[in-house]
């Protein structure tokens, strides 16, 4: 257990520091082309993971639990962009039950062309590998999945700076069924316009 969350730990500290090194490097390229935007964020929420019987040989597991996640993303028109992200779906916990999620994603992402410059209401759709480690009673197991995510967002937009609020849904599929994490996040982000 402590290895795994050393691992979690390296892994989003290895994430914050590509994002700001991208950020670094990108801001004088971005700055100088002109309807293109950079953006570095993080964020934190609350995610939902949803299992069917066949993952853990019980029924109902729906189970809450805090993440966090950190993203980059690049605005290259008023309608368009593309996001990297890493997210940590916590440790949700049910009846003698545990699962950890994290995943990276890429996604598109869609903005409404909506007349208020201070606001952005998007919608984004991409690809997630997502690694999961379940434990029922005293069994274990791990698996890894990439396939379809989506989500939906608002972004409030004070200068260079911004709040998003947003909802991601996941799908996750092993040998024995699948499985549906979600996330409900509030997130920050820095421009480099």
């Amino acid at each position: 257990m402590a290895t795994s969350n050393r691992s979690a730990i390296r892994h989003a500290v290895a994430a914050l520091l590509a994002i700001g090194a991208l950020g670094v490097v990108s801001a004088p390229a971005a700055a100088q082309v002109p309807g293109v935007n950079f953006y570095i964020g993080a964020g934190v929420g609350q995610s939902d993971v949803d299992l069917t019987e066949g993952d853990l040989g019980t029924v109902d597991f729906d189970a809450k639990d805090m993440g966090w996640k950190v993203f980059a993303g690049l605005r290259v028109a008023s309608m368009l962009g593309a996001e990297v992200q890493y997210i940590d779906f916590g440790k949700p916990n049910g009846d003698d039950a545990s699962v950890d999620y994290k995943g990276f994603g890429a996604f598109g992402l869609l903005y409404a062309p909506i007349p208020v410059p201070v606001l952005d209401l998007y919608a984004k759709a991409g690809f997630a590998k997502v690694d999961a480690d379940v434990q029922v009673g005293l069994s274990e197991g791990t698996f890894k999945d990439t396939n379809f995510a989506y989500g939906l967002g608002a972004q409030l937009k004070f200068g260079s700076l911004a709040i998003r609020g947003e909802w991601e849904k996941f799908k996750v599929k092993d040998s024995a069924g699948s499985a549906k994490p979600s996330m409900l996040s509030l997130s920050f982000t820095k421009s480099f316009l």
